[in-house]
């Protein structure tokens, strides 16, 4: 046989055998073996992998068991925690390396309780005297706080209260920031605003807006200069302000409902929505805001802005063709290293998505539900409700919930994108 027949012939092989492996490398398979009780919930850990969660359905001990399950076909690490009580608080963000399990979200004598847990599998039971922390700043009586948002950043757990100062006629905005490492708390004062201008729709209070390393940013709705805006301060983990500055809004931007979005203290706290011109956020060095604009009689559409040199630059927007002005766009956003996730609730459309900070990227449009809260993954692609998606770096990881709350092992797909 010549040569160039049998290199032919071993070319058309390795072909075949790499075309065989590319498909078996698709669409994978596993299982994962029932621990102690059966699982009963899953979380996701953005940029980590999915926690499986079980514990004793009979109530005789409050235990959870965790599970982490990423590309590999079997656990990455089990772990466990005792919360004080049946209720607990996820806690997590972007670009975290740690979450938390929250045990009250009011003050209990002065003290808040929580779990760490870091992606080692590590996990810390521990309280912080926060409201020792705030007396440091004056004769506030911790009693009178009212939690506004708690948040996890890569150096510090911050808390965000308020408290009526009822003497001076104004809200004191106050930020705690707990270090990851000692559980050191080191309390702030973001800002004091008088009741009255509180009224004008130009101001507003202070919000939690996102994180670059140890640059911990807020933001308040301003007005200077004529011009309508936001004052942005940032602090370290230890609570050292870095320098303020003003960002001037958009025009033509429509009210929303701020309603948020992702696995914040926020999300467990009751009628705490707030009406903003557009919804601000910080991650990776870059300031993002997401707004409403008319685009006619009857449409509307859900933009996506960059700040650069001091302007901002449209990247993307979401057109809802069926918009009620009528009705506010309630909306909340969560920010991802791809683009900001959001949940729009507005005439019917109840949905999660993204808008990509690619320019004319589209993305899929899920239904909310409860479980979307702790599936930040479900904004990239199309599912199915009873579906659990988490993005990897080597491909998706899938799970049907209806697994959840069964005797015996459970199943995970992982795919490439």
């Amino acid at each position: 046989m010549a040569a160039h027949k049998i290199q032919k012939i071993m070319k058309i092989i390795t072909l075949t055998i790499a075309l065989i492996f590319s498909l078996g490398a698709w669409s994978q398979t596993f299982e994962i073996a029932e621990g102690q009780f059966p699982y009963n919930d899953i979380i996701e850990w953005k940029g980590m992998g999915a926690l499986l969660m079980s514990s004793d359905p009979s109530g005789n001990t409050r235990q959870v068991n965790l599970t982490l399950i990423g590309a590999q076909e079997t656990s990455i690490w089990d772990q466990k925690f005792n919360p004080r009580g049946k209720e607990y608080y996820y806690i997590s963000s972007e670009n975290a390396r740690y979450v938390y399990f929250i045990d009250n979200l009011e003050l209990e004598n002065g003290k808040v309780y929580f779990s760490q847990l870091n992606s080692a599998g590590n996990i810390k039971k521990t309280s912080v005297a926060i409201g020792t922390a705030v007396k440091k700043l004056g004769s506030y009586d911790y009693n009178n706080l009212e939690l506004i948002n708690i948040v996890v950043t890569d150096k510090a757990l911050v808390f965000h209260h308020r408290y009526e100062d009822k003497k001076s006629k104004s809200v004191v905005e106050i930020a705690t920031f707990v270090t990851h490492h000692n559980f050191l708390p080191y309390s702030v004062e973001l800002g004091k605003i008088p009741y009255e201008l509180l009224k004008d729709e130009n101001y507003g209070h202070w919000e939690y807006i996102g994180f670059t390393g140890d640059e911990i940013y807020f933001a308040a709705r301003d007005f200077k200069n004529k011009e309508k805006g936001w004052s942005v301060q940032a602090f370290t983990s230890k609570g050292k302000p870095k320098v303020g500055h003003f960002i001037v809004a958009p025009d033509g931007l429509i009210p929303i409902e701020n309603i948020g979005f992702g696995t914040t203290g926020k999300y467990y706290l009751e009628d705490k929505n707030t009406i903003e011109t557009g919804l601000l956020t910080q991650i990776n060095g870059n300031f993002y805001l997401v707004g409403g604009q008319r685009q006619s009689d009857t449409g509307a559409e859900i933009s996506l802005f960059e700040l650069a040199g001091g302007e901002w630059k449209k990247l993307n927007e979401m057109r809802l063709s069926y918009f009620i002005e009528k009705k506010k766009l309630k909306l909340g956003i969560y920010p991802m290293n791809e683009g900001v996730g959001y949940h729009l609730d507005h005439n019917g459309y109840n949905k999660v998505s993204l808008i990509s900070y690619t320019s004319n990227e589209e993305s899929a449009h899920n239904d909310f539900t409860e479980r979307t809260i702790y599936n930040p993954s479900s904004v990239f692609e199309r599912k199915n409700k009873e579906e659990f998606t988490v993005i990897l770096p080597v491909g998706l990881l899938t799970f049907n919930t209806n697994q959840l709350n069964q005797a015996g092992a459970v199943k995970f797909e992982l795919k490439q994108r």
